[in-house]
């Protein structure tokens, strides 16, 4: 044990649907950001018709997919797979206990449950967890009506200017920045306001 490296370790929890992919993706992002990352991807059965095997099978052709196409980039990486039964949100947060993780990774589609409650996985995922908790989501289509000249403008200046000339006086008291800071040669370079 001494000196031994401590893997940064990860439990993914994939509910074998149709977004699962995108929910390995992003931990696979995560792992890809540590030196020797530990991947714990677990399927939790619900439904009893299913029996085990057939959950850790479905689990194995979810996953292996993608820990083929990460073995091309990672080198220094361990993953396990793992089916429990029982409420998701608890086998998830048990897991993460168990070996101590440093992150969850779940999902949050709002396919059976749209609403922003209790009584969704992910909400009680984060009430359980005992470590930092990635809440992956399929955000809807931004429904914003923007002024194109403000939007043109922010681009334009880099952000210096938020509205146009029609805009910044409805908006003076509500919305205020800073100058932009830049990290250079590893200093912050802060424009003071003269």
């Amino acid at each position: 044990m001494i000196g031994r490296l401590r893997r940064y370790k990860i439990v993914c929890g994939i509910d074998l649907s149709e977004y699962s992919d995108i929910v390995l993706e992003h931990a696979l992002d995560q792992a890809a950001r540590h030196q020797s990352p530990e991947l714990h991807f677990l399927t939790v059965c619900e439904k009893k018709k299913l029996s085990t095997e057939d959950c850790k099978q479905a689990l194995w052709e979810r996953v292996y997919p993608e820990l083929e196409a990460f073995n091309q980039h990672g080198v220094e990486w361990r993953a396990r797979l793992h089916v429990r039964r029982g409420r998701p949100e608890d086998q998830i947060a048990a897991l993460a206990a168990d070996i101590r993780a440093d992150l969850i990774v779940v999902g949050n589609f709002g396919l059976h449950n749209p609403r922003n409650t209790d009584k969704n996985v992910p909400n009680r995922v984060l009430r359980n967890a005992v470590c930092p908790t990635l809440v992956v989501g399929m955000p809807e289509v931004l429904d914003t009506k923007q002024c194109p000249i403000c939007v043109s403008l922010r681009e334009n200046t880099e952000g210096d200017r938020w509205f146009c000339d029609k805009h910044s006086s409805s908006r003076r008291d509500d919305h205020a920045t800073t100058p932009m800071t830049v990290w250079t040669g590893g200093q912050f370079a802060i424009e003071r306001a003269a």
